[in-house]
């Protein structure tokens, strides 16, 4: 995925937390079955996955991130995720999930 979405895309951040003591467990699903779930999805054009760099853990409550590019909007693309009646892991902290809907800053309403 490029830094800069495309005209007419958005993003998706997700931030998320293995179980304790399931990590690797956690990596295998979340790139070999997750992502290409999510991307088979309608809107869903790329994902490109971070790690929380170690000089941060402390102070973060979340150890990964997911940049989701979005075709249209990232609010209904995170409508379309939560219904689409995908699976989860037990390696997943659901409990911490958070999915934030991004708008680039030229389309943002001004107050």
């Amino acid at each position: 995925m490029s830094d800069n979405a495309q005209p007419g895309r958005e993003v998706l951040l997700a931030l998320t937390n293995p179980v304790e003591g399931k990590d690797e467990e956690f990596q295998d699903w979340y790139w070999e079955t997750h992502i290409p779930e999510i991307l088979a999805l309608p809107g869903f054009k790329a994902a490109r996955r971070y790690r929380v760099a170690d000089s941060a853990a402390d102070t973060v409550p979340y150890r990964y991130v997911t940049l989701y590019e979005v075709e249209g909007s990232a609010d209904e693309a995170r409508g379309r995720l939560f219904t689409s009646g995908l699976g989860t892991s037990d390696t997943l902290d659901v409990a911490s999930v958070a999915m934030i809907p991004l708008v680039p800053e030229d389309d943002a309403p001004r107050g």
